[in-house]
């Protein structure tokens, strides 16, 4: 499908005979000649729901946002109020990939001024992952001092996703990561064969955990009982000098 660049007005009847008239995409396609992906008309339709005609203006390559309202998207987030497409729509900025690209300088620690925002093609690899993978990807990463960007390039997920899982997990441990945004799905909508692989999951992580505290507390207790043992071997093999002996018979 070649693409064409439509005008605000175009664009609206296309998207009214949708809403309004009732036919679908497929068919503004094949029979009235619309030339757009299907991802990025459905998200014309709901910035057009939102925003009216104003959010299918184009808008200038360079649009200044200002460090609090960056801040603002990158929070809620965070604070699990929305995917990243959610947001986009909710905070009426132009591209997936804008949002993004701010929650990673922010998560990195590398926040700057306000700064004028491009076309940066910062494309996330998305895929489904299950609890056991997200308990594992968070162990990797934390154990062997990873780096969010290298976690998220060795197991193929989206950096923004390996940031929050860890956070999630450093807060409710394995039981904030028993879903994709850390909150747990509801019992009837769990299948038996789902709540009984996220049990062994959790109680694998919790074992894991045991194990190794265990460990310490053994290895504690080793050192504690040479030392002991060190300490009476030192008493035990001890002989008074002469002159000692001497001085303790008068």
């Amino acid at each position: 499908m070649n693409r064409k660049v439509y005008s605000a007005d175009v664009l609206e009847k296309y998207i009214l005979m949708f809403i309004k008239d009732g036919i679908n995409y497929p068919t503004l396609v094949k029979e009235y000649g619309l030339s757009i992906h299907n991802t990025i008309f459905y998200q014309y339709v709901n910035k057009y729901r939102k925003y009216g005609l104003e959010a299918l203006k184009p808008r200038k390559l360079n649009n200044i946002y200002s460090e609090e309202f960056k801040q603002k998207v990158v929070n809620a987030y965070l604070n699990d109020e929305g995917s990243l497409r959610d947001l986009t729509l909710r905070f009426n900025v132009p591209a997936v990939s804008t949002v993004s690209y701010w929650i990673m300088k922010y998560t990195e620690g590398k926040s700057s001024k306000s700064y004028s925002t491009k076309p940066e093609v910062y494309t996330m690899k998305m895929r489904k992952t299950t609890t056991s993978e997200r308990i594992e990807i968070v162990k990797d990463c934390l154990s062997n001092n990873l780096s969010y960007v290298q976690t998220a390039k060795k197991y193929q997920v989206s950096y923004n996703n390996v940031y929050s899982w860890v956070q999630k997990y450093k807060k409710h441990g394995s039981e904030g990561l028993i879903d994709g945004r850390g909150r747990r799905k509801p019992s009837t909508i769990q299948t038996e064969t789902e709540q009984l692989r996220t049990e062994i999951a959790v109680l694998k992580a919790k074992n894991e955990y045991l194990k190794t505290e265990n460990a310490v507390l053994k290895k504690l207790e080793e050192i504690e009982r040479g030392s002991i043992l060190k300490e009476h071997d030192m008493k035990r093999n001890f002989k008074p000098s002469p002159a000692s002996k001497k001085k303790d018979s008068k």
